[in-house]
């Protein structure tokens, strides 16, 4: 006599699953839905951390030289200036980055695209904000002509910080715009997540990263974050 387990249909029948192994456990749908909540909430948290930046930012309207006096004569807000750019860009390109796995059949390669430039924008654009503290520091120490010299020196004998700084600004201008238009492409999105998507860019830019500007910046992120939970909302189980 042969002894049938309970499993045993199903694990011989491929087409045949049991209940357990089909339902997810209440703790992976949970934890599931904290992955699609930190995603819905990167757009908002980098306008809001861009403004922070911005409000926090002593040099606001100040370029080149002047610029460098103000940072070097205030270390202490230049920190939450520097702080508040650097979680800006790292979750404002983090979405491209996790939303490429949603993306198959149309716009699956635009989103691999757009995922690899996130990649190389988020690990290194937040973290050049660290030389807004050298060069401050620096100045502090030695003088504003320091500060301009290690500049200048840097610029002119190293290829590592131009490197960077085209993997930064090109990670963070093209992730997030190239993965929205591969979430449109795949008919996840409709096309006004792409337009605030862009307009978001255009105003932080345009309005050379002042306060206002980041808030409007915010205000459009805040619509790319409802395009994304309505794109990952579960389907409703019957």
């Amino acid at each position: 006599m042969t002894t049938v387990l309970p499993n045993e249909t199903t694990d011989l029948d491929p087409t045949k699953t049991s209940a357990t192994e089909t339902s997810p456990t209440k703790i992976s749908r949970r934890a599931i839905a904290v992955r699609r909540g930190f995603l819905i909430a990167c757009p908002v948290l980098a306008g809001a951390f861009a403004v922070v930046g911005a409000i926090a930012d002593p040099a606001s309207g100040h370029a080149g030289e002047e610029m460098m006096k103000v940072y070097i004569a205030n270390p202490d807000p230049l920190q939450w200036k520097s702080t508040g750019y650097h979680w800006a860009y790292a979750f404002w390109i983090a979405p491209a980055l996790l939303l490429a796995a949603s993306v198959r059949g149309k716009g699956a390669w635009l989103a691999n695209v757009a995922a690899l430039l996130g990649f190389a924008g988020m690990v290194t654009l937040p973290g050049m904000l660290m030389i807004d503290w050298v060069q401050s520091g620096v100045g502090q120490l030695y003088g504003l002509d320091a500060t301009i010299a290690l500049d200048n020196h840097m610029m002119a004998t190293m290829w590592g910080p131009k490197g960077f700084m085209i993997a930064g600004m090109a990670g963070f201008l093209l992730g997030l715009p190239l993965a929205i238009a591969a979430q449109w492409r795949a008919g996840r999105m409709r096309w006004w997540a792409l337009a605030a998507t862009v307009a978001a860019y255009v105003v932080f830019f345009v309005g050379q990263s002042t306060w206002w500007a980041c808030a409007l910046a915010a205000a459009f992120l805040g619509v790319l974050a409802v395009a994304i939970a309505r794109s990952t909302a579960p389907a409703p189980r019957t």
